[in-house]
């Protein structure tokens, strides 16, 4: 099969033939119709946060349908389309049983990430990792479960805001609308912050009530004024960049008692210091990927509408390094999602 494969960090992937996975009696064969790419796929190509072993087959946003079934598997069929799960575990633990699968202490590996993923034609999953897609879903939209959509829902899950509170999404990214699109369904006054005007229309059209680009020099007092005046800044930030920079901004931007959502991923210190956390008694809680419940229900509220991801561009497989590229300078307003048999 047609694969793109990570030779060496800090090098562009490789298209080449390798074999189709072998799979085990309760594994499943996937025949790969779209996957989408993610600022992981970058972190994972520059040796940052994930180091799989080489050569490695990246791509953790796939969808696609069933090729084959393991001697062992039920309620599965050929032809079915489904998008993974992508923490497969060897044996439960105290985090998975209470649906924490991202904080499994038994892990095998993570699909696309620290195990071949979906930048291939096929992959292989364990049955109990795959969800079918709904027949409402088309499967480049559905391949972004795996990540960008079950990690807004989680994160929007930890914050645990009520209608009428008020928000900031730091970032709106693919995963920063897909948050906007939740908060807005469920009442939530949402500004949305980024460096990018065309991103911030995007959000606006999202749901967001308003929007500021985060270079603005009275960024911090244009949020408090919109959160309303006495209580100094919005219930909760989700952050979405992660750098240093960014996490500052945030600490300006929540209230006294507030909290900041950390889901962007990157190798920096935040500069807010504890003074700032302990008098403001704020609340920095960090949120990653989710749970197999957070899975299904993204799937769900895609089948209603509630979550419309937004893709902005699609390469073929052979231009993937052209699509990585495009993430890497921030050049795309959405995600961008690799099919395959173009």
């Amino acid at each position: 099969m047609k694969a793109a494969v990570l030779h060496r960090v800090g090098e562009p992937l490789v298209i080449e033939e390798v074999p189709v996975p072998e799979i085990g009696p309760d594994e499943v064969l996937v025949e790969t119709h779209t996957c989408g790419v993610c600022r992981t796929d970058l972190h994972i190509q520059d040796g940052l946060a994930y180091v799989p072993g080489l050569p490695h087959i990246p791509g953790h946003e796939p969808a696609g349908a069933i090729a084959r079934l393991g001697k062992d598997v039920a309620g599965l069929k050929p032809g079915q389309r489904v998008v993974p799960h992508l923490f497969v575990i060897e044996a439960d633990c105290p985090y998975t049983r209470t649906g924490q699968h991202a904080q499994a202490m038994h892990l095998r590996g993570i699909l696309g990430v620290t195990l071949p993923g979906g930048f291939a034609e096929y992959f292989k999953a364990p049955a109990r990792n795959l969800l079918v897609l709904p027949d409402s879903v088309p499967s480049d939209i559905g391949g972004l479960t795996s990540c960008a959509v079950v990690t807004a829902v989680h994160a929007f899950r930890k914050a645990g805001l009520q209608a009428n509170d008020t928000a900031v999404v730091l970032g709106v990214g693919g995963i920063g609308l897909v948050l906007v699109q939740l908060l807005h369904a469920s009442g939530i006054r949402t500004l949305a912050v980024d460096r990018d005007d065309a991103s911030l229309q995007q959000a606006v059209l999202a749901g967001a009530e308003t929007a500021m680009v985060i270079e603005t020099a009275e960024a911090g007092r244009h949020v408090q004024n919109w959160a309303g005046g006495e209580r100094g800044g919005v219930d909760c930030v989700f952050e979405l960049v992660g750098k240093g920079a960014t996490m500052k901004a945030a600490a300006g931007f929540v209230r006294r008692g507030g909290q900041i959502i950390v889901i962007g991923e990157e190798a920096e210190f935040p500069a807010l210091d504890t003074i700032q956390i302990a008098q403001k008694e704020l609340r920095l809680i960090g949120s990653r990927n989710g749970g197999l419940q957070d899975a299904r229900d993204a799937l769900a509220f895609m089948d209603q509408g509630i979550i419309r991801p937004v893709i902005a561009v699609r390469y073929p497989l052979d231009q993937i390094n052209l699509a990585l590229a495009a993430v890497r300078q921030g050049a795309i307003r959405g995600r961008a999602v690799v099919t395959m048999n173009d």
